[in-house]
Protein backbone atom coordinates (compact mmCIF):
# COMPACT_ATOMS: atom_id res chain seq x y z
CA UNK A 1 0.00 0.00 0.00
CA UNK A 2 1.35 3.54 -1.02
CA UNK A 3 2.30 5.58 2.34
CA UNK A 4 0.01 8.40 1.43
CA UNK A 5 -3.32 6.71 0.35
CA UNK A 6 -5.42 5.28 3.04
CA UNK A 7 -8.38 3.58 1.18
CA UNK A 8 -9.45 0.45 -0.54
CA UNK A 9 -8.69 1.58 -4.22
CA UNK A 10 -11.65 -0.18 -6.38
CA UNK A 11 -10.44 -0.37 -9.75
CA UNK A 12 -13.56 -1.88 -11.47
CA UNK A 13 -14.81 -2.21 -15.00
CA UNK A 14 -18.59 -2.15 -14.65
CA UNK A 15 -20.78 -3.24 -17.94
CA UNK A 16 -23.62 -1.56 -17.37
CA UNK A 17 -24.96 -2.25 -20.95
CA UNK A 18 -28.40 -3.35 -20.28
CA UNK A 19 -30.73 -1.10 -18.51
CA UNK A 20 -34.00 -1.72 -16.30
CA UNK A 21 -34.61 -5.90 -16.22
CA UNK A 22 -38.37 -6.51 -16.58
CA UNK A 23 -40.38 -9.21 -16.07
CA UNK A 24 -42.52 -10.39 -18.63
CA UNK A 25 -45.35 -12.56 -18.15
CA UNK A 26 -46.16 -15.80 -19.77
CA UNK A 27 -48.87 -17.93 -18.03
CA UNK A 28 -51.17 -17.33 -15.47
CA UNK A 29 -53.18 -19.74 -12.75
CA UNK A 30 -50.80 -21.55 -11.58
CA UNK A 31 -51.20 -21.40 -7.88
CA UNK A 32 -48.98 -20.27 -5.28
CA UNK A 33 -45.41 -21.27 -6.88
CA UNK A 34 -42.81 -22.74 -5.05
CA UNK A 35 -40.68 -24.36 -7.18
CA UNK A 36 -39.97 -23.82 -11.43
CA UNK A 37 -37.54 -26.31 -13.05
CA UNK A 38 -36.85 -28.66 -15.86
CA UNK A 39 -36.65 -32.23 -16.36
CA UNK A 40 -33.03 -32.08 -18.00
CA UNK A 41 -33.85 -34.48 -21.01
CA UNK A 42 -34.31 -31.97 -23.70
CA UNK A 43 -38.14 -31.56 -24.36
CA UNK A 44 -37.51 -28.01 -22.64
CA UNK A 45 -40.74 -28.89 -21.29
CA UNK A 46 -41.13 -26.12 -17.48
CA UNK A 47 -42.50 -27.78 -14.45
CA UNK A 48 -43.73 -25.92 -12.14
CA UNK A 49 -44.78 -27.06 -8.12
CA UNK A 50 -47.32 -24.90 -6.27
CA UNK A 51 -48.02 -25.16 -2.31
CA UNK A 52 -50.85 -26.39 -2.61
CA UNK A 53 -49.86 -30.27 -3.27
CA UNK A 54 -49.41 -30.19 -7.91
CA UNK A 55 -47.02 -29.82 -10.02
CA UNK A 56 -47.75 -28.46 -13.67
CA UNK A 57 -45.86 -28.92 -16.92
CA UNK A 58 -45.72 -26.49 -19.76
CA UNK A 59 -44.22 -26.99 -22.98
CA UNK A 60 -41.83 -24.65 -23.82
CA UNK A 61 -44.45 -21.87 -25.28
CA UNK A 62 -46.26 -21.96 -21.44
CA UNK A 63 -48.66 -23.74 -22.68
CA UNK A 64 -50.82 -26.18 -20.27
CA UNK A 65 -50.46 -29.77 -21.48
CA UNK A 66 -51.42 -30.84 -17.77
CA UNK A 67 -50.67 -32.31 -14.13
CA UNK A 68 -47.60 -33.97 -13.68
CA UNK A 69 -48.44 -34.90 -10.38
CA UNK A 70 -51.04 -34.19 -7.20
CA UNK A 71 -49.82 -35.46 -3.82
CA UNK A 72 -52.61 -32.53 -2.20
CA UNK A 73 -53.92 -35.50 0.08
CA UNK A 74 -50.54 -36.36 1.77
CA UNK A 75 -49.72 -33.20 2.94
CA UNK A 76 -50.24 -29.87 5.01
CA UNK A 77 -50.81 -26.50 3.70
CA UNK A 78 -51.25 -24.66 6.91
CA UNK A 79 -48.30 -22.12 7.65
CA UNK A 80 -45.50 -22.55 5.68
CA UNK A 81 -46.24 -25.93 5.03
CA UNK A 82 -46.61 -27.61 1.75
CA UNK A 83 -45.16 -28.83 -1.63
CA UNK A 84 -42.15 -27.05 -1.31
CA UNK A 85 -39.44 -28.50 -3.69
CA UNK A 86 -39.22 -30.21 -6.97
CA UNK A 87 -35.73 -31.59 -8.93
CA UNK A 88 -34.86 -34.32 -11.33
CA UNK A 89 -33.20 -37.37 -11.51
CA UNK A 90 -29.73 -36.42 -13.91
CA UNK A 91 -31.08 -39.20 -15.84
CA UNK A 92 -34.38 -38.72 -15.44
CA UNK A 93 -35.18 -39.21 -19.16
CA UNK A 94 -33.63 -43.45 -18.55
CA UNK A 95 -35.30 -43.60 -14.86
CA UNK A 96 -37.87 -41.56 -14.88
CA UNK A 97 -37.03 -40.00 -11.01
CA UNK A 98 -38.11 -37.01 -9.65
CA UNK A 99 -37.62 -35.56 -5.77
CA UNK A 100 -40.15 -33.56 -3.93
CA UNK A 101 -39.78 -31.93 -0.57
CA UNK A 102 -43.28 -31.50 1.02
CA UNK A 103 -44.78 -31.47 4.96
CA UNK A 104 -46.88 -34.59 5.33
CA UNK A 105 -50.58 -33.92 6.71
CA UNK A 106 -50.86 -33.75 10.83
CA UNK A 107 -47.27 -32.86 11.23
CA UNK A 108 -44.08 -30.42 11.18
CA UNK A 109 -42.25 -32.73 9.48
CA UNK A 110 -40.09 -32.69 6.00
CA UNK A 111 -40.32 -35.39 3.65
CA UNK A 112 -37.95 -36.06 0.78
CA UNK A 113 -39.85 -38.15 -1.74
CA UNK A 114 -38.96 -39.81 -4.77
CA UNK A 115 -41.71 -40.54 -7.46
CA UNK A 116 -41.06 -42.66 -10.72
CA UNK A 117 -42.73 -41.59 -13.81
CA UNK A 118 -43.72 -44.65 -16.06
CA UNK A 119 -43.14 -42.92 -19.48
CA UNK A 120 -40.33 -39.52 -18.68
CA UNK A 121 -41.30 -37.86 -22.21
CA UNK A 122 -45.24 -38.40 -21.39
CA UNK A 123 -47.29 -35.28 -19.96
CA UNK A 124 -49.52 -38.20 -18.18
CA UNK A 125 -49.70 -37.54 -14.39
CA UNK A 126 -47.43 -39.76 -12.15
CA UNK A 127 -49.16 -42.63 -10.02
CA UNK A 128 -48.98 -41.54 -6.26
CA UNK A 129 -48.00 -45.59 -5.66
CA UNK A 130 -44.74 -44.84 -7.03
CA UNK A 131 -43.58 -42.82 -3.78
CA UNK A 132 -40.13 -43.68 -2.25
CA UNK A 133 -39.64 -42.10 1.28
CA UNK A 134 -36.16 -40.64 1.41
CA UNK A 135 -35.67 -38.93 4.35
CA UNK A 136 -38.06 -37.52 6.89
CA UNK A 137 -36.65 -34.64 9.07
CA UNK A 138 -38.80 -34.70 12.15
CA UNK A 139 -37.83 -32.07 15.52
CA UNK A 140 -39.46 -29.04 13.91
CA UNK A 141 -41.97 -27.68 16.76
CA UNK A 142 -43.57 -25.22 14.23
CA UNK A 143 -45.00 -25.05 11.31
CA UNK A 144 -42.98 -22.20 9.82
CA UNK A 145 -39.39 -22.35 8.25
CA UNK A 146 -39.51 -25.15 6.00
CA UNK A 147 -37.24 -24.05 3.33
CA UNK A 148 -38.17 -26.96 0.93
CA UNK A 149 -36.19 -26.73 -1.94
CA UNK A 150 -34.09 -28.90 -4.53
CA UNK A 151 -31.21 -29.71 -6.31
CA UNK A 152 -28.98 -31.73 -7.38
CA UNK A 153 -25.26 -30.62 -7.60
CA UNK A 154 -22.85 -30.81 -10.04
CA UNK A 155 -21.41 -33.67 -8.81
CA UNK A 156 -24.75 -35.91 -9.11
CA UNK A 157 -25.40 -35.50 -4.76
CA UNK A 158 -28.87 -34.03 -4.02
CA UNK A 159 -28.72 -30.90 -1.89
CA UNK A 160 -31.39 -29.96 0.88
CA UNK A 161 -31.76 -26.58 2.45
CA UNK A 162 -33.59 -27.20 5.85
CA UNK A 163 -35.14 -24.51 8.14
CA UNK A 164 -34.76 -23.66 11.57
CA UNK A 165 -37.59 -25.66 13.07
CA UNK A 166 -39.83 -22.34 13.15
CA UNK A 167 -40.32 -19.50 15.84
CA UNK A 168 -38.92 -16.38 16.46
CA UNK A 169 -35.06 -16.30 16.90
CA UNK A 170 -34.62 -20.17 16.46
CA UNK A 171 -35.99 -21.04 20.00
CA UNK A 172 -34.93 -24.33 19.24
CA UNK A 173 -31.29 -23.57 18.83
CA UNK A 174 -31.41 -25.41 15.55
CA UNK A 175 -29.18 -23.63 13.41
CA UNK A 176 -26.16 -23.92 15.61
CA UNK A 177 -26.79 -27.31 16.77
CA UNK A 178 -24.54 -30.29 15.16
CA UNK A 179 -26.99 -32.71 16.23
CA UNK A 180 -30.12 -31.50 14.56
CA UNK A 181 -30.94 -31.93 10.39
CA UNK A 182 -32.99 -28.40 10.70
CA UNK A 183 -31.42 -24.77 9.72
CA UNK A 184 -28.83 -26.62 7.79
CA UNK A 185 -27.63 -27.46 3.62
CA UNK A 186 -28.04 -31.02 3.41
CA UNK A 187 -25.84 -33.55 1.01
CA UNK A 188 -26.92 -36.78 0.75
CA UNK A 189 -26.43 -39.92 -2.16
CA UNK A 190 -29.73 -40.89 -3.51
CA UNK A 191 -28.19 -43.34 -6.20
CA UNK A 192 -28.90 -46.62 -4.14
CA UNK A 193 -31.37 -49.04 -3.50
CA UNK A 194 -31.40 -47.72 0.07
CA UNK A 195 -33.33 -44.80 0.80
CA UNK A 196 -29.63 -42.86 0.46
CA UNK A 197 -26.10 -43.21 1.96
CA UNK A 198 -23.73 -40.51 2.78
CA UNK A 199 -21.54 -38.75 0.26
CA UNK A 200 -17.50 -40.22 1.30
CA UNK A 201 -16.20 -36.59 1.06
CA UNK A 202 -18.99 -34.66 3.31
CA UNK A 203 -17.37 -32.37 5.60
CA UNK A 204 -18.39 -33.73 8.89
CA UNK A 205 -18.00 -37.81 8.50
CA UNK A 206 -14.98 -38.45 10.45
CA UNK A 207 -16.58 -36.13 13.41
CA UNK A 208 -18.27 -38.13 15.73
CA UNK A 209 -20.58 -34.98 17.20
CA UNK A 210 -21.87 -33.69 13.71
CA UNK A 211 -24.93 -35.54 11.49
CA UNK A 212 -22.96 -36.95 8.53
CA UNK A 213 -25.74 -35.71 6.44
CA UNK A 214 -24.64 -31.57 6.43
CA UNK A 215 -22.94 -29.82 4.21
CA UNK A 216 -23.52 -26.31 5.92
CA UNK A 217 -24.60 -24.95 9.10
CA UNK A 218 -26.10 -22.12 11.02
CA UNK A 219 -29.07 -21.26 8.36
CA UNK A 220 -32.70 -19.63 9.48
CA UNK A 221 -35.05 -20.14 6.23
CA UNK A 222 -32.67 -20.78 3.30
CA UNK A 223 -35.47 -19.56 0.59
CA UNK A 224 -33.86 -21.30 -2.86
CA UNK A 225 -30.17 -22.00 -3.79
CA UNK A 226 -28.86 -22.73 -6.67
CA UNK A 227 -25.83 -24.04 -8.47
CA UNK A 228 -24.23 -21.67 -11.77
CA UNK A 229 -24.21 -24.07 -14.51
CA UNK A 230 -21.17 -22.94 -15.96
CA UNK A 231 -18.88 -22.43 -12.71
CA UNK A 232 -20.63 -24.78 -10.55
CA UNK A 233 -20.64 -21.92 -7.50
CA UNK A 234 -23.40 -22.68 -4.97
CA UNK A 235 -25.47 -19.74 -3.80
CA UNK A 236 -27.72 -19.80 -0.79
CA UNK A 237 -30.37 -16.87 0.12
CA UNK A 238 -31.23 -17.19 3.28
CA UNK A 239 -34.43 -15.33 4.93
CA UNK A 240 -33.51 -13.33 7.88
CA UNK A 241 -35.31 -12.41 11.15
CA UNK A 242 -35.85 -8.81 12.00
CA UNK A 243 -33.02 -6.95 10.51
CA UNK A 244 -31.22 -8.30 7.23
CA UNK A 245 -31.74 -10.62 4.63
CA UNK A 246 -28.66 -12.20 3.04
CA UNK A 247 -27.20 -13.89 0.04
CA UNK A 248 -24.27 -16.70 0.77
CA UNK A 249 -22.05 -17.74 -2.16
CA UNK A 250 -19.42 -20.69 -2.13
CA UNK A 251 -17.30 -21.46 -4.79
CA UNK A 252 -16.85 -25.08 -6.49
CA UNK A 253 -14.95 -27.59 -4.98
CA UNK A 254 -15.08 -25.63 -1.76
CA UNK A 255 -16.14 -29.05 0.64
CA UNK A 256 -18.50 -27.31 2.34
CA UNK A 257 -18.32 -27.34 6.21
CA UNK A 258 -19.49 -23.47 6.18
CA UNK A 259 -21.18 -22.15 8.97
CA UNK A 260 -23.27 -19.27 8.37
CA UNK A 261 -24.00 -18.20 11.95
CA UNK A 262 -27.14 -17.95 12.71
CA UNK A 263 -28.60 -17.65 15.05
CA UNK A 264 -25.52 -15.73 16.45
CA UNK A 265 -25.29 -13.85 12.99
CA UNK A 266 -27.76 -11.98 10.76
CA UNK A 267 -26.49 -10.87 7.65
CA UNK A 268 -23.38 -9.17 8.52
CA UNK A 269 -25.03 -8.23 12.21
CA UNK A 270 -25.03 -10.02 15.16
CA UNK A 271 -27.93 -11.41 16.81
CA UNK A 272 -29.18 -12.53 20.00
CA UNK A 273 -26.16 -10.73 21.90
CA UNK A 274 -23.50 -13.52 20.82
CA UNK A 275 -20.09 -12.50 20.18
CA UNK A 276 -18.43 -12.71 16.89
CA UNK A 277 -16.90 -15.75 16.26
CA UNK A 278 -14.24 -16.51 13.32
CA UNK A 279 -15.76 -19.85 12.41
CA UNK A 280 -18.92 -17.91 11.29
CA UNK A 281 -18.82 -17.23 7.23
CA UNK A 282 -20.18 -14.25 6.42
CA UNK A 283 -22.65 -13.81 3.67
CA UNK A 284 -21.69 -11.96 0.57
CA UNK A 285 -24.29 -9.77 0.43
CA UNK A 286 -27.50 -8.35 2.48
CA UNK A 287 -29.97 -6.04 2.83
CA UNK A 288 -31.94 -3.97 5.59
CA UNK A 289 -35.83 -4.33 6.35
CA UNK A 290 -37.76 -2.20 5.60
CA UNK A 291 -41.57 -0.53 7.11
CA UNK A 292 -44.45 -1.55 4.93
CA UNK A 293 -44.98 0.42 2.49
CA UNK A 294 -41.56 -0.71 1.28
CA UNK A 295 -41.00 2.04 -1.05
CA UNK A 296 -37.35 2.35 -0.46
CA UNK A 297 -35.12 0.95 -3.57
CA UNK A 298 -32.78 -1.78 -2.00
CA UNK A 299 -34.77 -2.78 1.07
CA UNK A 300 -37.15 -5.57 1.68
CA UNK A 301 -37.78 -8.51 4.21
CA UNK A 302 -38.18 -11.67 2.60
CA UNK A 303 -35.48 -12.72 0.09
CA UNK A 304 -36.26 -15.01 -2.70
CA UNK A 305 -32.90 -16.10 -4.44
CA UNK A 306 -32.66 -16.76 -8.07
CA UNK A 307 -29.88 -17.98 -10.25
CA UNK A 308 -26.66 -16.42 -12.14
CA UNK A 309 -28.21 -15.40 -15.64
CA UNK A 310 -26.57 -18.41 -18.02
CA UNK A 311 -29.16 -17.65 -21.05
CA UNK A 312 -28.99 -16.89 -24.43
CA UNK A 313 -30.87 -14.01 -25.93
CA UNK A 314 -29.00 -11.80 -27.53
CA UNK A 315 -31.12 -8.82 -25.24
CA UNK A 316 -29.66 -10.19 -22.15
CA UNK A 317 -25.86 -10.77 -23.05
CA UNK A 318 -25.00 -8.35 -20.53
CA UNK A 319 -26.79 -10.09 -17.77
CA UNK A 320 -24.65 -12.84 -18.02
CA UNK A 321 -22.74 -13.91 -14.83
CA UNK A 322 -24.84 -12.31 -12.93
CA UNK A 323 -26.90 -13.65 -10.06
CA UNK A 324 -30.35 -12.39 -10.14
CA UNK A 325 -32.45 -12.74 -7.12
CA UNK A 326 -35.50 -10.42 -5.78
CA UNK A 327 -37.35 -9.22 -2.30
CA UNK A 328 -40.95 -10.94 -1.91
CA UNK A 329 -42.23 -8.18 0.19
CA UNK A 330 -41.12 -5.02 -1.41
CA UNK A 331 -40.42 -6.77 -4.81
CA UNK A 332 -37.51 -4.80 -5.44
CA UNK A 333 -35.01 -6.72 -7.17
CA UNK A 334 -30.81 -7.02 -7.86
CA UNK A 335 -28.30 -8.62 -9.77
CA UNK A 336 -24.99 -8.89 -8.65
CA UNK A 337 -21.48 -9.94 -9.85
CA UNK A 338 -19.10 -12.06 -7.60
CA UNK A 339 -15.41 -12.45 -8.76
CA UNK A 340 -12.11 -13.29 -7.36
CA UNK A 341 -13.64 -13.05 -3.55
CA UNK A 342 -15.82 -9.76 -4.12
CA UNK A 343 -18.47 -8.48 -5.39
CA UNK A 344 -17.81 -6.14 -8.73
CA UNK A 345 -21.29 -4.90 -9.78
CA UNK A 346 -25.06 -4.51 -8.05
CA UNK A 347 -27.63 -3.36 -9.61
CA UNK A 348 -30.99 -2.96 -7.68
CA UNK A 349 -34.25 -3.47 -9.31
CA UNK A 350 -37.43 -1.28 -8.40
CA UNK A 351 -40.42 -2.91 -7.71
CA UNK A 352 -39.70 -5.90 -10.61
CA UNK A 353 -43.19 -7.49 -10.63
CA UNK A 354 -46.64 -6.57 -9.39
CA UNK A 355 -46.52 -9.29 -6.92
CA UNK A 356 -43.97 -11.19 -4.77
CA UNK A 357 -41.49 -13.03 -6.46
CA UNK A 358 -41.98 -16.39 -4.61
CA UNK A 359 -39.51 -18.64 -7.02
CA UNK A 360 -37.24 -18.13 -9.65
CA UNK A 361 -36.46 -20.95 -12.00
CA UNK A 362 -33.65 -21.70 -14.58
CA UNK A 363 -35.38 -23.44 -18.12
CA UNK A 364 -33.29 -25.92 -19.56
CA UNK A 365 -32.16 -23.16 -21.83
CA UNK A 366 -30.54 -20.94 -19.12
CA UNK A 367 -33.01 -18.69 -19.50
CA UNK A 368 -34.73 -17.42 -15.99
CA UNK A 369 -37.97 -17.06 -15.34
CA UNK A 370 -39.77 -15.88 -11.75
CA UNK A 371 -43.14 -17.39 -10.48
CA UNK A 372 -45.01 -14.84 -8.82
CA UNK A 373 -47.79 -15.15 -5.67
CA UNK A 374 -50.50 -14.40 -8.03
CA UNK A 375 -49.84 -17.82 -9.72
CA UNK A 376 -48.50 -15.82 -12.66
CA UNK A 377 -44.87 -17.03 -14.63
CA UNK A 378 -42.76 -15.12 -16.80
CA UNK A 379 -39.07 -14.19 -17.91
CA UNK A 380 -36.73 -12.15 -16.41
CA UNK A 381 -34.85 -9.91 -18.95
CA UNK A 382 -33.47 -6.91 -19.89
CA UNK A 383 -35.03 -3.88 -21.26
CA UNK A 384 -33.82 -0.72 -22.87
CA UNK A 385 -29.97 -1.30 -23.57
CA UNK A 386 -28.38 1.71 -21.44
CA UNK A 387 -24.63 1.17 -22.73
CA UNK A 388 -22.85 2.60 -19.71
CA UNK A 389 -19.23 1.74 -19.01
CA UNK A 390 -17.58 2.99 -15.62
CA UNK A 391 -14.32 2.16 -16.07
CA UNK A 392 -12.74 3.22 -12.49
CA UNK A 393 -14.36 4.33 -8.81
CA UNK A 394 -11.49 5.46 -6.37
CA UNK A 395 -12.07 7.20 -2.70
CA UNK A 396 -8.69 9.38 -1.42
CA UNK A 397 -7.79 10.41 2.17
CA UNK A 398 -6.20 13.91 0.85
CA UNK A 399 -6.22 16.20 3.99
CA UNK A 400 -8.45 17.88 4.56
CA UNK A 401 -10.94 16.02 2.80
CA UNK A 402 -11.94 12.82 0.98
CA UNK A 403 -11.83 12.72 -2.92
CA UNK A 404 -13.39 10.59 -4.91
CA UNK A 405 -12.60 9.95 -8.76
CA UNK A 406 -14.61 7.78 -11.51
CA UNK A 407 -14.46 7.61 -15.12
CA UNK A 408 -16.96 6.47 -17.68
CA UNK A 409 -17.61 5.67 -21.05
CA UNK A 410 -20.72 5.70 -23.44
CA UNK A 411 -23.23 7.46 -21.04
CA UNK A 412 -25.96 8.08 -23.61
CA UNK A 413 -29.16 7.88 -21.02
CA UNK A 414 -27.20 8.77 -17.99
CA UNK A 415 -28.90 11.96 -16.15
CA UNK A 416 -26.50 12.14 -12.64
CA UNK A 417 -24.46 10.74 -10.39
CA UNK A 418 -25.40 10.40 -6.95
CA UNK A 419 -22.63 9.90 -3.92
CA UNK A 420 -23.58 8.12 -1.10
CA UNK A 421 -21.77 7.41 1.87
CA UNK A 422 -21.63 5.01 5.19
CA UNK A 423 -19.93 4.82 8.14
CA UNK A 424 -20.12 1.03 8.29
CA UNK A 425 -20.43 -0.34 4.57
CA UNK A 426 -23.90 -1.26 5.24
CA UNK A 427 -26.38 1.95 5.39
CA UNK A 428 -25.76 5.20 3.05
CA UNK A 429 -26.96 7.94 2.58
CA UNK A 430 -26.88 10.54 -0.28
CA UNK A 431 -24.34 13.45 0.37
CA UNK A 432 -24.08 15.14 -3.15
CA UNK A 433 -25.28 14.97 -7.32
CA UNK A 434 -23.14 16.09 -10.25
CA UNK A 435 -25.15 15.70 -13.04
CA UNK A 436 -23.95 13.68 -16.03
CA UNK A 437 -22.04 15.10 -18.86
CA UNK A 438 -23.20 13.00 -21.82
CA UNK A 439 -19.86 12.01 -23.37
CA UNK A 440 -18.46 9.51 -24.93
CA UNK A 441 -15.91 9.72 -22.21
CA UNK A 442 -16.24 11.41 -18.63
CA UNK A 443 -14.35 12.12 -15.76
CA UNK A 444 -15.88 13.30 -12.49
CA UNK A 445 -14.52 14.60 -8.97
CA UNK A 446 -16.48 14.86 -5.61
CA UNK A 447 -14.58 16.42 -2.27
CA UNK A 448 -16.25 15.51 0.98
CA UNK A 449 -15.45 17.84 3.46
CA UNK A 450 -17.35 16.18 6.38
CA UNK A 451 -15.63 12.69 6.80
CA UNK A 452 -15.09 11.42 9.52
CA UNK A 453 -11.91 9.75 11.44
CA UNK A 454 -11.67 6.15 11.12
CA UNK A 455 -13.52 4.07 8.06
CA UNK A 456 -15.46 6.03 5.83
CA UNK A 457 -17.59 4.12 2.96
CA UNK A 458 -18.66 5.28 -0.91
CA UNK A 459 -20.74 4.23 -3.68
CA UNK A 460 -22.39 6.16 -6.88
CA UNK A 461 -25.73 5.61 -7.09
CA UNK A 462 -26.34 5.74 -10.94
CA UNK A 463 -29.43 7.58 -12.20
CA UNK A 464 -30.41 7.18 -15.22
CA UNK A 465 -33.43 8.78 -17.54
CA UNK A 466 -36.09 6.12 -17.55
CA UNK A 467 -36.00 6.81 -13.49
CA UNK A 468 -34.27 3.13 -12.93
CA UNK A 469 -30.96 2.88 -11.15
CA UNK A 470 -28.09 1.13 -10.67
CA UNK A 471 -24.62 1.13 -8.09
CA UNK A 472 -21.46 1.26 -8.23
CA UNK A 473 -18.82 -0.80 -6.28
CA UNK A 474 -17.86 0.66 -2.74
CA UNK A 475 -14.63 1.96 -2.24
CA UNK A 476 -13.59 2.61 0.99
CA UNK A 477 -11.41 4.98 2.93
CA UNK A 478 -9.45 5.14 6.39
CA UNK A 479 -9.40 8.59 7.42
CA UNK A 480 -6.45 9.87 9.62
CA UNK A 481 -6.94 13.22 10.75
CA UNK A 482 -3.48 14.42 12.32
CA UNK A 483 -3.05 17.80 11.86
CA UNK A 484 0.65 17.68 12.43
CA UNK A 485 2.07 19.84 9.42
CA UNK A 486 1.28 22.22 7.23
CA UNK A 487 3.11 22.31 3.79
CA UNK A 488 4.00 25.52 1.12
CA UNK A 489 5.54 26.24 -1.92
CA UNK A 490 6.91 29.31 -2.27
CA UNK A 491 7.29 29.79 -6.54
CA UNK A 492 10.06 32.40 -6.22
CA UNK A 493 12.82 30.00 -5.06
CA UNK A 494 10.70 27.12 -6.30
CA UNK A 495 11.04 25.47 -2.79
CA UNK A 496 8.60 23.63 -0.80
CA UNK A 497 8.72 24.33 2.99
CA UNK A 498 7.45 22.33 5.48
CA UNK A 499 6.48 23.18 9.41
CA UNK A 500 5.66 20.65 11.56
CA UNK A 501 3.97 21.02 15.17
CA UNK A 502 6.44 18.75 17.10
CA UNK A 503 9.30 18.20 15.01
CA UNK A 504 11.34 14.98 15.93
CA UNK A 505 14.99 14.42 14.58
CA UNK A 506 13.81 10.91 12.50
CA UNK A 507 10.37 12.45 11.20
CA UNK A 508 10.88 11.78 7.48
CA UNK A 509 8.98 13.41 4.36
CA UNK A 510 7.98 11.50 1.14
CA UNK A 511 6.76 13.06 -1.61
CA UNK A 512 4.62 11.04 -4.60
CA UNK A 513 3.04 12.33 -7.47
CA UNK A 514 -0.56 12.34 -7.84
CA UNK A 515 -0.99 8.38 -9.06
CA UNK A 516 1.22 7.46 -6.22
CA UNK A 517 4.10 7.08 -7.49
CA UNK A 518 7.01 7.78 -5.11
CA UNK A 519 9.59 10.70 -6.04
CA UNK A 520 11.60 12.02 -3.20
CA UNK A 521 12.16 11.35 0.50
CA UNK A 522 13.76 13.18 2.35
CA UNK A 523 14.67 13.72 6.80
CA UNK A 524 12.66 16.81 7.95
CA UNK A 525 15.91 19.13 9.27
CA UNK A 526 14.63 22.51 8.89
CA UNK A 527 15.66 22.33 4.80
CA UNK A 528 13.34 23.25 2.27
CA UNK A 529 12.93 20.67 -0.64
CA UNK A 530 13.84 21.85 -3.74
CA UNK A 531 11.05 21.65 -6.55
CA UNK A 532 12.97 23.25 -10.02
CA UNK A 533 13.28 19.56 -10.75
CA UNK A 534 9.58 18.91 -10.47
CA UNK A 535 7.09 19.14 -13.57
CA UNK A 536 4.13 21.51 -12.47
CA UNK A 537 1.29 19.35 -10.90
CA UNK A 538 -0.43 18.19 -7.75
CA UNK A 539 1.82 16.23 -5.23
CA UNK A 540 1.48 14.78 -2.38
CA UNK A 541 3.80 14.70 0.81
CA UNK A 542 4.04 12.31 3.42
CA UNK A 543 5.13 12.83 6.79
CA UNK A 544 6.69 9.78 8.84
CA UNK A 545 6.38 10.53 12.37
CA UNK A 546 6.63 8.24 15.50
CA UNK A 547 4.66 5.66 12.99
CA UNK A 548 1.87 7.30 11.83
CA UNK A 549 1.92 9.24 8.24
CA UNK A 550 0.05 12.40 8.17
CA UNK A 551 -0.84 13.74 4.50
CA UNK A 552 -0.73 16.97 2.45
CA UNK A 553 -1.15 17.67 -0.81
CA UNK A 554 0.93 20.55 -2.76
CA UNK A 555 0.50 22.45 -6.07
CA UNK A 556 3.98 23.24 -7.87
CA UNK A 557 3.81 25.46 -10.63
Amino acid sequence: MKPFLFLLNTLVFLSYCFGQVKYTNMASGLGLITDITHAGDGSQRIFVSNKSGTITVLDSNFSNPGIFLNIASLISTSSEKGLLGLAFHPDFKSNGYFFVNYNPTGTNHTVIARFTAANPSANTTVSNDTRKIILTITGAANGNHKAGDLAFGPDGYLYIPTGDGGGGGDPQGSGQNRNSLLGKLLRIDINTTSPYLIPADNPFVDSLNVLDEIWDMGLRNPWRISFDRQTHDLWIADVGQDAREEINFESAGAGGGYNYGWNCREGFSSYNGCPDNVAFTPPVFDYQHCSQPCNTVGFGNSVTGGFVYRGKKPANAAMAGYYIFSDYVSRHAWLIKYDAGTITDTRTIPTMTTSGVTSFGELENGEVVAGLSNGNIGFIGADVSLPLRLISFKAYWISPHVELQWSSEGELNIQSYIIEKSTNGIDFLAIGEIQAQSQSSSLYNFKDVRALSGKNYYRLKILELDGSSEYSTVSQVNVVKNKVFQAFYKASTKEILVAVDKPGQKDRINLYNIQGRPMQKWTLDGNPLRADHLPSGIYILSLEQHGVSSIQKIMVY
